[in-house]
């Protein structure tokens, strides 16, 4: 069995004196804490938490009790442990101290940004986890794992959506109430993903939504409903559109050169030939490339660390005056090219990178 479970920071706050739990509610979505106060909490938890037997440990942890009850319920001959948790300060030491009790057939996931004060952020954080687990639950479900969603602890915020997750890709999936001893259990729901033509016919809009593009409900019409939640009149990916985009993505982005999201980028003919010489892989990084970049020069959006746009020194590349990373693995990708009239950015080659 793999069991996923959420992690939130009960075994922290469970109790903690009034000032202590005060201070950690203030600091839950933090990033930089008091580090000197903070390691004194977690010093004095993991002293109470090593001597404490394994009934005092479920009192201690909902983390563990949940953990403990999938056990008690299921029986498995062989288990392994991804523990989900936020980013912040507070999550990842909850996340370590439940780890350490679990020991060496366990693993920890979290996503940056997962932090419920910024929305933005935290949905954005959300596409990049459900991928991640989609991709993992997949791999070990084919490989004859039955695997578990365990929301006994973790934040609303995150467990609802994980809940949604659970139920589309997961066996089961399976929470305690507090106090209860009964572990309550949700199948696997029947439900059919978007087929990949459907989601061909629609690809701009969640090639869009992927770069944090604003797209307002009318722009959306036709799509499939499932696949996207409306709130005053904007449209994000649903969790069922998470799943779905995720898994057909490198599919689409494999078959053609994608039209710039941008109307201020352009891509030149020589670009286009190299692309279609290109395997399945590349061509997928290059309108990665693409979409991510239009975001950036529309919207100013960071490239991830790994999608660096500098300018050229001298005259390397005739013509062209920046590189942008397409890929650096390998025989590393380049994207070269220049910025014309308007703020518009032209791509004039697709090479390998300079020496």
């Amino acid at each position: 069995m793999l069991l996923i479970s959420t992690c939130g920071t009960s075994l922290l706050t469970n109790n903690a004196s009034d000032a202590d739990r005060k201070w950690l509610t203030a600091i839950a979505n933090d990033l930089d804490v008091d580090p000197v106060r903070f390691a004194s909490i977690v010093e004095e938890r993991r002293a109470r938490f090593r001597a404490a037997n394994q009934p005092t440990r479920r009192k201690m942890s909902a983390e563990l009790n949940g953990i403990g009850a999938v056990i008690d319920r299921y029986k498995p001959s062989k288990m392994f442990h991804l523990l989900v948790h936020t980013d912040t300060t507070p999550g990842k030491a909850t996340a370590d101290l439940v780890q350490e009790a679990l020991g060496d057939q366990t693993a920890l996931m979290t996503a940056g940004g997962l932090r419920t004060k910024d929305l933005a952020s935290f949905r954005a954080a959300l596409a990049d986890l459900t991928k991640e687990l989609d991709a993992l639950v997949r791999d070990y479900r084919a490989r004859g794992w039955t695997v578990v969603f365990n929301l006994t602890g973790g934040f609303k915020s995150l467990n609802g959506y994980l809940q949604t997750l659970a139920m589309i890709s997961a066996d089961r999936c399976v929470f305690l109430f507090e106090g209860a001893s009964e572990l309550m259990e949700i199948p696997r729901l029947p439900v059919r993903l978007a087929e990949l033509d459907e989601l061909r016919t629609h690809a701009d809009i969640f090639r869009r939504l992927a770069v944090r593009y604003t797209v307002r409900t009318e722009d959306a019409s036709g799509a499939p409903d499932a696949l996207l939640d409306e709130s005053d009149g904007e449209v994000t990916t649903s969790v069922l559109g998470d799943v779905a985009w995720g898994r057909h993505r490198a599919t689409l982005f494999a078959e053609k050169l994608l039209s710039p999201l941008s109307n201020k980028v352009l891509v030149a003919d020589a670009v286009r030939r190299a692309f279609g010489d290109l395997e399945g892989a590349r061509r997928v990084e290059v309108n990665e490339a693409f979409d991510e970049f239009s975001a950036h020069i529309d919207h100013g959006r960071p490239l991830p660390k790994s999608r660096t746009f500098k300018q050229l020194r001298g005259d390397p590349v005739p013509g062209s005056t920046h590189e942008l990373y397409a890929w650096s693995d390998g025989g590393a990708g380049r994207l070269f090219g220049h910025f014309v009239d308007g703020g518009v950015f032209v791509f004039d080659r697709l090479d390998g990178h300079l020496r």
